[in-house]
């Protein structure tokens, strides 16, 4: 299971902090203080892993749950509109000898210059960036809209759905731009199918790898084990050391007297 959110990892620990542990483990005579550090900063090393592998983990859990089922959804439904809208593209084929006609507003224009120029005249006469619905081509609506940031007019055809595209300053260009638009349903459908097939194939992966323990586990549970092992040792030595040191300090006030 992998993550781009940044952990500590074993590059992140500073050589130094293995040096001192090396230093305090001779000033001390006692190899289980090397050793309690060491164990320090594997286990701290490793918890920071297991931290991680859970993030990832409710990250998964998450997108099963909700993402994929959505984005699942949303693309099937985008599937039956391009459908539906290839089908009535296809009712309303453009003519390559004779043009088959616009309306603008309720104007309906059969003579392509004419059309064109009103079509131009329409596109630009709104300056506002929300989409109006300005005529009818091929029985597909279509809206225009001014793109205020990109300082260009835009919009859209819609059926069943919406289908963008950027709007020229050619009167006649404008037209074959919505053919264009038209001609690529296919191409749009083609590419919302393998979409479909990759978010499914996406979950079930993601269900398959929510499956998977840390694999970690069993070397951070002997890590801790240990650790709480040699804390015990070292504050038994402490202790006995103690101890050694009251008795003497008895023992010299003993003499004293």
């Amino acid at each position: 299971m992998t993550s781009k959110t940044p952990v500590r990892v074993a590059e992140d620990i500073d050589e130094s902090i293995l040096n001192y542990a090396e230093i305090k483990a001779l000033a001390t005579g006692n190899p289980l203080i090397k050793e309690k550090m060491d164990l320090d900063m594997e286990v701290n090393k490793l918890t920071l892993l297991e931290s991680n592998y859970k993030s990832n983990l409710y990250h998964l859990e998450d997108k099963i749950l909700k993402y994929y089922p959505k984005v699942i959804e949303n693309t099937e439904k985008e599937i039956v509109n391009l459908e539906k809208d290839i089908q009535k593209s296809k009712e309303n084929p453009k003519d390559k000898e004779n043009f088959v006609g616009i309306t603008i507003g309720n104007r309906q224009i059969m003579d392509k210059k004419e059309a064109g120029e009103a079509l131009l005249k329409s596109i630009k006469s709104s300056m506002t960036d929300v989409s109006e619905k300005i005529g009818k081509y091929r029985e597909f609506n279509i809206y225009s809209y001014f793109d205020s940031y990109a300082k260009e007019f835009k919009g859209f055809l819609q059926n069943e759905t919406k289908h963008y595209l950027d709007f020229g300053t050619s009167e006649s260009g404008n037209i074959t731009r919505m053919d264009n638009v038209l001609d690529e349903l296919s191409s749009k459908l083609d590419i919302q199918k393998k979409n479909l097939e990759r978010f499914k194939d996406e979950l079930e992966k993601s269900k398959e790898e929510v499956q998977k323990p840390f694999e970690q586990v069993a070397v951070l549970a002997e890590k801790r084990q240990r650790l709480n092992e040699v804390n015990k040792l070292i504050e038994m030595e402490m202790r006995n050391k103690n101890n050694i040191i009251e008795k003497e300090r008895i023992e010299k006030l003993d003499m004293v007297k």
